[in-house]
């Protein structure tokens, strides 16, 4: 009886998979790697899904890579929404009057802004009852009818002068 493309292609790759993954590759980018249709792959992970248990093994693991490159993109996202601050170091070999190679290392602190667009897509997806994302379908007479509104807060607010921050 002949193999299946996942027995030849998929299960003997499955750590090159999860690496792929792990780097951001997408599963249509990961069946052109194993040189099998997408729909094949496609079928193998959705059947691993739904709890068929030949492949299993690829459909955790490949959520499991998915989730590393998600959690990485997350904090790049939420950093650059919040702004931040590196330590930029440079070095550059000069001669002295002596002629002896001086090796001189400089460090200066960047500051990199927040990005209003990183904060409203952030915003937009994790707090969608106070933020959305309205995108442009008809002209409104209010307004352009785009961009993202703020939206009353949904909890009683504090009364003035009563604390309870947060």
């Amino acid at each position: 009886m002949a193999k299946s493309k996942y027995e030849t292609h998929v299960l003997p790759n499955l750590e090159k998979i999860t690496a792929w993954a792990k780097e951001g590759a997408t599963a249509k980018e990961i069946a052109g790697k194993l040189k099998i249709a997408y729909s094949s792959l496609k079928k193998y992970l959705d059947l691993g899904r739904k709890g068929d248990e030949r492949y299993a093994a690829l459909s955790e693991s490949f959520a499991q890579a998915c989730a590393v490159a998600d959690d990485e993109v997350e904090a790049a996202l939420f950093k650059r929404a919040c702004g931040y601050q590196y330590e930029e170091v440079t070095t550059e070999e000069k001669l002295d009057r002596d002629g002896n190679v001086r090796t001189l290392t400089k460090r200066v602190v960047r500051d990199i802004p927040p990005d209003p667009t990183s904060a409203m897509f952030w915003l937009a997806n994790r707090r969608p009852d106070r933020w959305k994302y309205k995108p442009q379908e008809e002209p409104e007479k209010d307004g352009d009818g785009s961009g993202v509104v703020l939206l009353p807060a949904v909890a009683a607010m504090p009364e003035e002068g009563g604390g309870g921050g947060g």
